[in-house]
C-alpha cells in the first residue's frame, strides 16, 4: 500500500511540475504565436517575380509585383519551423508529454490529403512554390496546421493566453492606425516616408499608388475583402477582453478599439464582414447571455456605437452599405447571345444565338484582307464596307457584327467587334502555323468550345459581385478533381481562364481569375473533395464541442469567456469562407485562434471530468 502511495505521490508531483511549466511558458515559446497573431500580417514589402505562367493556354503577365502576399509567407513558413524546433525541445529535452486529442485527427488527415495531392499534381511546381496572387504553397497549407496544434499545444492556461494577448493587442493597434489613415485617405502606405520602408533602395518606380481608391481601407491584407476576415476574427477577441478586463481605462481602450475596427469595417464595404460579424454576435450574445445581462450597460454601449458607426458611414458614402447589402440578394436574370468562338486550322467561328458563322481569311500580296463569310449550312453571308469607319458590316441579321483589318507594329490580322467587345484574330504572326489565333492582351491564344453551364448561377452571374460566374465555372471542376485537387495553390491552372467568351459576357474581359471567392470550393478544387470533408469535420467538431461546454456554462473565471470568443470568431470567418477564399494574410490568425479555442475546450472538458468524477 505504501508503494502504490508512493508511485502515486509521484505521478502527481509530475503532472504538477508539467502544468506549472504549461503555466508558465518563456517568452520565447509563445515568440512565434505572437508573431502570428500580431506582426506577420502588417509585414508589406516589394517583390518582383516571375509567374511561370506563360506555357497556359490564357492571358498571364510573365512578370508581377508583390508587396502583401509573398514574404508573409516566408515568415510564415519561419515561424513555423522554429514552432517544431520549439515542440521538439518541449517534448524530448523538458520532457513534456506530447498532447493528442481526437479532434485533432481530421485536421492531420486535412494536411497529409493536401501533401499527397501536392506529390501527384501534374502541376506540383506551383503546389510547391506558390502561385501568382495567392502564395499559399502545401508548406503554408501545412503550416497552418502547424500553427493550430502549437497553439492548441502551449496557449491552454490563462497565463500564456493573457501574456499572448498582450502582443496581439499592439498588431490591432498598429493595424487600426493603419487603417484609420485609409479611411480618412491619408494612405500611410502611399506616403514617401512608407514608400522608402516597403521598397528596396534600388526602386525607381516611382510614387506607390494602390489600386484601391481613397477612404477604401485596406490595411497590410492585400484587399478590402479581407479587412472583414480580420475584423471578424479580431472584434470577439476584444469583447471578451472587455469582460475580462478589470480596469475601467483598459476597457475604454479595448472599446475604442472595437469602435475603430468597425469604422474600418465598415468603410471596406465588405457585405460580407458586416453580415459574418453579425451572425456571430448572435451566436455569442445566446451563448453569454447571462454575462450581457450582468453587464448590460456596456453590452447595450457596444451595440448602440455599432448601429451609429454603421449609419454615419452610410450617410457619408450616400447609402453606399445599405444599397451593397440589397445587391447581395437583388440579383437580375442574365441571358448572353455569344456562345462560343473558335480558332480553327482554316477559319474562325462564331455561335451566335441559335447560329453559327463560319469567317475565312486570305491576304493578297500587298497586304489586303479578303473575308468569306458562311453559315452553319455554308450559306454566304454578305458584308457591307463602310468607308467611314473602315468597317465590314455583316448585313445578315442574325449576327450584328463589324469586322476591320488591323495592321500595326504589334498586330497583324483582323478585329471582329460584337456587342461593342472587339475580338483580335491572326494567322499570319506565328512562323510556319497558318491556323488562327485569338490576340488576348499580348499573348496570341486558341480558342476552343467549352462546355456551356446551366442552373441557376449561369443566369445570375452578378450574384455576389460576379462570384455567381465564378462559382457556376468552379462547381463542374469537382468531377475533375474529386480525390486529390488540382493541386494546392493551382485554383488559376484549373479554371478554365481559357474561356474568354464567357469571362467577356460576365465582365472578366480584362482579368485573370486566380481564386473561387469561396474557401469551401477553392480546397476542393485544389486539394480535393475529401480533404475538404476533413476540414469540415475538423472546425464542425470543434463548433459543436464549443457549443455543449459554453451553452450552460456560467463563466467563471478567464478561460470560459476567451473561449467563446474564439467560437464567435472561427464562426465569423466560416461564414466568410462562403464568399472569400483562403488567404496568406489572415489565415494563419485564423488556425492560431481556432487552435487556441481547442486547448481551451480541452482543459474545460478535462477540468469538468476530474469534478464529475470526485463528485463520485
Amino acid at each position: 500500500m505504501a508503494n502504490y502511495d508512493t508511485k502515486k505521490s509521484k505521478r502527481d508531483r509530475q503532472k504538477k511540475l508539467e502544468a506549472d511549466r504549461r503555466d508558465k511558458q518563456p517568452l520565447l515559446v509563445l515568440a512565434p504565436l505572437i508573431a502570428i497573431l500580431a506582426f506577420i500580417p502588417l509585414i508589406t514589402y516589394y517583390y518582383k517575380y516571375n509567374t511561370h505562367l506563360e506555357e497556359f493556354n490564357f492571358p498571364a503577365p510573365e512578370t508581377m509585383i508583390d508587396f502583401f502576399l509573398y514574404y508573409k509567407m516566408v515568415f510564415v513558413l519561419i515561424a513555423c519551423g522554429c514552432m517544431l524546433l520549439i515542440l521538439l525541445y518541449l517534448c524530448f529535452i523538458e520532457e513534456q508529454k506530447v498532447l493528442w486529442w481526437k479532434n485533432l485527427i481530421p485536421l492531420a488527415v486535412y494536411a497529409g490529403i493536401s501533401l499527397l495531392s501536392a506529390l501527384l499534381s501534374e502541376n506540383s511546381y506551383f503546389s510547391f512554390h506558390g502561385i501568382y496572387d495567392q502564395f499559399e504553397s502545401v508548406w503554408v497549407l501545412i503550416g497552418y496546421c502547424i500553427i493550430a496544434y502549437y497553439a492548441f499545444f502551449v496557449l491552454r492556461t490563462e497565463d500564456s493566453i493573457q501574456r499572448t494577448m498582450k502582443w496581439f493587442i499592439v498588431g490591432i493597434l498598429l493595424t487600426v492606425l493603419l487603417g484609420l489613415s485609409q479611411v480618412f485617405s491619408h494612405d500611410f502606405f502611399r506616403t514617401e516616408f512608407a514608400g522608402n520602408l516597403i521598397t528596396p533602395s534600388d526602386y525607381a518606380g516611382g510614387k506607390l499608388d494602390f489600386k484601391f481608391e481613397l477612404g477604401r481601407p485596406y490595411l497590410s491584407v492585400y484587399n478590402p475583402n479581407y479587412v472583414g476576415f480580420y475584423v471578424t476574427l479580431t472584434v470577439p477577441i476584444l469583447v471578451a477582453l472587455i469582460f475580462t478586463a478589470k480596469k475601467i481605462w483598459q476597457r475604454l481602450i479595448y472599446g475604442v478599439f472595437i469602435a475603430a475596427l468597425l469604422l474600418i469595417l465598415f468603410a471596406s464595404q465588405s457585405r460580407a464582414g458586416i453580415v459574418a460579424l453579425i451572425i456571430s454576435f448572435i451566436v455569442m450574445l445566446a451563448c453569454m447571455r447571462k454575462v450581457f445581462i450582468k453587464n448590460w450597460i456596456t453590452s447595450v454601449t457596444i451595440i448602440i456605437a455599432a448601429f451609429i458607426t454603421f449609419f454615419v458611414i452610410n450617410m457619408m458614402n450616400h447609402d453606399i452599405l445599405l444599397n451593397r447589402l440589397k445587391q447581395m440578394f437583388d440579383v437580375p436574370e442574365t441571358l448572353h447571345a455569344l456562345k462560343s468562338i473558335e480558332t480553327n486550322d482554316d477559319n474562325v467561328t462564331i455561335t451566335y444565338n441559335n447560329s453559327q458563322l463560319s469567317l475565312y481569311v486570305t491576304q493578297d500580296e500587298t497586304g489586303n484582307d479578303s473575308f468569306t463569310l458562311v453559315d452553319e449550312n455554308t450559306a454566304p453571308i454578305s458584308c457591307t464596307f463602310d468607308e467611314s469607319t473602315s468597317y465590314y458590316s455583316v448585313t445578315d441579321e442574325r449576327f450584328p457584327f463589324l469586322i476591320g483589318s488591323i495592321r500595326s507594329e504589334q498586330f497583324n490580322g483582323f478585329t471582329v467587334q460584337i456587342e461593342g467587345y472587339n475580338w483580335f484574330f491572326t494567322n499570319t504572326m506565328k512562323e510556319g502555323d497558318s491556323s488562327f489565333y485569338s490576340m488576348i492582351g499580348n499573348k496570341l491564344v486558341k480558342m476552343t468550345k467549352h462546355p456551356e453551364t446551366t442552373g441557376y448561377l449561369a443566369t445570375h452571374e452578378r450574384l455576389a459581385s460576379g462570384r455567381g460566374y465564378i462559382w457556376s465555372k468552379t462547381l463542374p471542376l469537382l468531377k475533375e478533381y474529386f480525390l486529390l485537387g488540382s493541386g494546392p495553390d493551382t485554383f488559376v491552372i484549373a479554371f478554365p481562364n481559357d474561356d474568354r467568351v464567357s469571362m467577356v459576357n460576365a465582365g472578366f474581359a480584362n482579368q485573370m481569375v486566380t481564386k473561387p471567392h469561396c474557401l469551401y470550393l477553392q480546397i476542393a478544387v485544389q486539394t480535393g473533395v475529401l480533404s475538404l470533408i476533413a476540414f469540415l469535420i475538423f472546425f464542425g467538431w470543434y463548433v459543436i464541442n464549443s457549443f455543449r461546454i459554453y451553452w450552460k456554462n456560467d463563466f467563471q473565471g478567464y478561460l470560459p469567456k476567451f473561449g467563446v470568443a474564439i467560437l464567435t470568431s472561427v464562426i465569423g470567418y466560416l461564414i466568410m469562407g462562403l464568399t472569400n477564399d483562403s488567404c496568406i494574410t489572415v489565415a494563419p490568425i485564423f488556425f492560431a485562434l481556432a487552435g487556441m479555442g481547442l486547448g481551451i475546450n480541452h482543459v474545460l472538458k478535462t477540468d469538468k471530468s476530474i469534478q464529475n468524477i470526485a463528485s463520485k
